[in-house]
């Protein structure tokens, strides 16, 4: 049974087990790293998606270990133009101090080509990168302000089967307002908040084994309101929590169990979702555009954009029908 966890809680105890297990709509998950017993596999990530201007823009940043990264992706969602790129340092021995909380902190990659930060306030986020020689000689410039919105987070925090000391642990923040600007190239997307959407998806994990993880992700609006999705599975033990939700008008709202069912190494072929006897039946279809499947593999991780059709049902909502919601899935080994 999913284990709702309504007040802070620390997630390791003083030997670096795990105290607890489930989700909540707040981050109240507290996360010492000091505690974790296993810093050379720990991995932190803050990861944007924002879709606007008529683009749809990834951006992360990541400490593996001893090691750390950047990456950046842009989709013109028109002309199906991808431009990729993931930068790796080597032996960076944790310099990057990513922060311990998903509320609060900076989070800045520089090297002699990219310059990339993501800064936060109260309730401002704040995106800016230089990327020299980006793709294919370009230069890529974003300048991004990303507004939160008062509503639920999916907090999760995931054991690994029979390890009490490895663990996933995430927050999905979605419903923020995108504005700025972002140059690729003779390429410009602007972005303004009454129809740019993002989302944070931030993880801190440590996992014993490499696990096939795959995640489909959705936030925009559906008839004027405010609707996202996060269906996740393929780490740990997700018996107490899962990443497996929707939200609406700012609300969350729980599956018990999601059933997936596509082919990882056919990004060009659709997949379909479906909980319980008649909670949701949903096809995600990639999207192909100039004759280009939207669909781009870097670092690891490959992200097919498309769109989501079919329907959700719960006890307390009524059935929300989805035609063509943008949307996208990602998959990588962790």
């Amino acid at each position: 049974m999913q284990r709702e966890i309504v007040n802070e809680k620390n997630i390791f105890d003083a030997n670096g087990k795990l105290n607890c297990a489930g989700y909540s709509r707040e981050p109240n998950f507290v996360f010492d790293k000091s505690l974790c017993k296993n810093r050379f596999t720990l991995t932190e990530r803050d990861s944007y998606l924002i879709v606007g201007g008529g683009a749809a823009i990834y951006l992360s940043v990541a400490e593996k270990g001893i090691n750390s990264e950047v990456t950046a992706v842009i989709v013109d969602l028109h002309t199906g133009e991808q431009d990729f790129r993931t930068l790796k340092k080597y032996m960076s021995l944790g310099k990057l101090s990513m922060p311990a909380s998903s509320k609060n902190g900076d989070v800045t990659f520089t090297d002699t080509r990219v310059g990339m930060n993501f800064s936060n306030t109260a309730l401002n986020r704040y995106i800016r990168c230089e990327f020299v020689d980006f793709y294919k000689e370009k230069t890529l410039y974003i300048n991004l302000e990303l507004k939160e919105n008062p509503c639920d987070s999916l907090n999760v925090l995931i054991p690994a089967k029979g390890n009490q000391k490895s663990f996933f642990l995430k927050r999905f923040l979605p419903y923020m307002r995108a504005s700025g600007v972002v140059r690729c190239g003779g390429a410009e997307y602007n972005l303004n908040k009454e129809d740019s959407f993002a989302y944070l998806d931030w993880q801190r994990y440590s996992l014993s084994e490499k696990s096939c993880y795959h995640a489909l992700y959705a936030n925009t609006e559906i008839s004027g309101r405010q609707f996202a999705l996060c269906l996740a599975g393929g780490v740990g033990d997700t018996s107490e929590g899962s990443e497996n939700c929707f939200f609406l008008d700012g609300k969350m709202h729980k599956f018990a169990t999601v059933k997936a069912m596509g082919k990882e190494e056919r990004p060009d072929k659709p997949w379909k979702f479906t909980a319980g006897s008649s909670a949701m039946e949903l096809t995600f279809r990639p999207s192909i555009k100039s004759g280009k499947l939207l669909c781009v593999t870097t670092g690891g991780k490959t992200l097919v954009f498309g769109e989501l059709y079919g329907f959700i049902k719960q006890i307390d909502t009524e059935k929300l029908y989805l035609d063509a919601v943008p949307a996208h899935m990602e998959f990588t080994i962790i």
